[in-house]
């Protein structure tokens, strides 16, 4: 093999893992980015003047898995039921199409595209597919800057996503 050949092939093969590692270090961006706002949700919720009863806790923090599906494990405690709720999200990166905010922030994909599993205290389990993926996150008010903040992530990590309303 001539010397320039091999050269220009380390070189695409240095740039091709520069830039896959470039993705990766902007999916972890947007996984600490998620986990950090959870956190500090379920830190506050008690304190919210908006406070309505519910209560939630972290059963598994946000995580991209070998699919590339962002996936997340709360549990959920009401007034509205009895005993508490585990609630699973899961939604490929791919197919989200918009966040946006009504009363809490909403990732939004394409139709059956994110699949929500609850068991309850009985082990009751129910499994929903459909296109609303839940972040939990409700109790800041005025945060539109987190919207643009997570859409510009996404975008890093290499999913453009569009930013649709934002209501408290």
């Amino acid at each position: 093999m001539r010397p320039t050949l091999f050269i220009k092939k380390i070189l695409i093969s240095i740039l091709v893992l520069g830039c896959w590692n470039l993705y990766l270090a902007q999916e972890k961006a947007l996984i600490k980015l998620l986990n950090r706002e959870l956190k500090k949700e379920v830190k506050n919720q008690l304190k919210s003047p908006n406070f309505n009863g519910d209560t939630i806790s972290i059963v598994q923090e946000f995580n991209i898995d070998n699919k590339n599906n962002l996936t997340f494990q709360i549990k959920k405690t009401s007034p509205y039921f009895k005993g508490y709720q585990i609630i699973k999200q899961e939604v490929p990166l791919a197919k989200i199409r918009n966040i946006s905010k009504d009363i809490q922030i909403i990732l939004e994909a394409e139709p059956n595209t994110v699949i929500t599993t609850t068991v309850d205290q009985t082990q009751k389990q129910q499994i929903i597919t459909g296109s609303l993926f839940f972040l939990y996150l409700s109790n800041e008010k005025e945060n539109e800057d987190l919207g643009h903040t997570l859409q510009k992530t996404f975008e890093k990590a290499g999913y453009i996503i569009g930013k649709e309303y934002w209501y408290d």
